[in-house]
């Protein structure tokens, strides 16, 4: 062995050196939770704030594969930092405009002040701190005991004296504690969430959400998430009954509740072309590029795609479409546009129809050519959309 592969083993030792690599019973449900986890709020004057809920989420991710790769101290430093982040979101989305600058520009913020603010910023987070206690003061004990992990209080907290048997090292126990900062953590995270943007719980509420009749930016809450990783069944239901939350809905109380096929079409962009005549009992639920479209199903005329703002938007309906390929590009739609005859452009296997509604193209597939009479209705229906 020459000094270069000498000096390489020693690296590589010193790389794996007191260090215990394994594998979660659950890293595949935690690491697939996290990554489908993407709480996103569509309020226009934080949104920020997503910024700072990805960030808490990469942080998670990253505490996963640091305890697994024997970085235990970083590992529970990761589930810190997460939550700190969150509460510095709470703080700043409840703070001025210069709070978030004075941030921004890295000035110094102690956060032991910032979590002594959040209550008497938020009445939302008061109220549901008092509702949920249990909850709040055991993430707060855990938290403060991974300090003696992050901050070495211990000898068992050393790297190169956890093999030591007369230090009472319990890897399994650790495993454990570390399961339950990670899934507190991010119920914390899905709380905080609801705090600061009560139209996600709202969304996942059975009794609110067919009164929301609007596509939403926000996401729904996962309501189920307490009940599945922490055993705990009354988390939701209690800030439910909040006066936070309830204030809230209650401006949704005499909003009138969307049939299953309105709110398809409002929520989830799908029309079932057998539902029309119960869609048209809601017709005035819809927006109007909705209620175009709907003129147009209701003619007859068999779209299986109806696509806006260069296809960023669209909507499909029960009738499938034959089209098998890549989806279009922003080119191919300005192609489309430009064309003199705006009817039936093949493509591929389908046809492109475009037709104006309100001053902005809408471009409809179709798997067979439009009739003469079809093409008539489009510019009928087209001429009484710009009245």
């Amino acid at each position: 062995m020459n000094q270069d592969e000498l000096r390489d083993l020693i690296i590589e030792n010193m790389r794996r050196e007191n260090k215990s690599n394994f594998q979660l019973l659950e890293h595949n449900s935690l690491l697939m939770y996290l990554h489908s986890l993407m709480p996103f709020t569509g309020r226009l004057d934080i949104l920020y704030c997503n910024n700072f809920l990805n960030e808490a989420i990469q942080l998670l991710v990253n505490s996963i594969f640091l305890f697994e790769d024997g970085f235990f101290d970083c590992a529970f430093y990761s589930i810190r930092q997460s939550k700190e982040i969150i509460d510095s979101m709470l703080y700043l989305s409840n703070s001025s405009n210069k709070a978030l600058e004075s941030w921004s520009n890295k000035e110094y913020i102690e956060m032991k002040k910032v979590k002594q603010q959040l209550e008497k910023l938020s009445d939302g987070y008061k109220e549901i701190k008092t509702l949920i206690p249990d909850y709040f003061n055991h993430l707060e004990v855990l938290i403060k005991k991974s300090h003696k992990i992050i901050h070495k209080q211990g000898f068992d907290t050393f790297y190169n004296l956890r093999t030591i048997k007369e230090y009472n090292f319990s890897q399994q126990d650790e495993i454990e504690f570390f399961l339950q900062c990670l899934k507190y953590t991010i119920g914390f995270v899905l709380i905080i969430f609801i705090i600061i943007d009560p139209i996600s719980l709202a969304l996942a509420d059975e009794e609110v959400t067919l009164k929301l009749n609007f596509n939403f930016l926000t996401d729904p809450i996962d309501i189920g998430y307490f009940k599945k990783y922490l055993g705990l069944d009354n988390i939701i239901e209690k800030i439910k009954i909040s006066n936070f939350y309830k204030d809230f809905i209650s401006f949704f109380n005499d909003k009138e509740t969307m049939s299953p096929a309105v709110y398809s079409v409002i929520r989830e962009e799908f029309w079932d072309i057998d539902a029309l005549n119960e869609i048209e009992k809601q017709l005035d639920l819809l927006n109007r590029n909705e209620r175009f479209m709907f003129s147009i199903l209701k003619c007859g005329i068999k779209v299986s795609n109806f696509y806006f703002d260069r296809g960023l938007i669209w909507y499909f309906t029960s009738i499938k479409s034959k089209f098998r390929g890549y989806h279009y590009s922003k080119e191919e739609f300005d192609k489309y546009l430009e064309n003199e005859n705006k009817f039936n452009q093949k493509r591929g296997c389908v046809f492109i129809s475009v037709i104006t509604a309100y001053d902005e193209p809408i471009y409809l597939e179709h798997n067979e050519p439009l009739t003469n009479d079809e093409t008539v209705l489009l510019l009928i229906i087209e001429a009484l959309a710009i009245q």
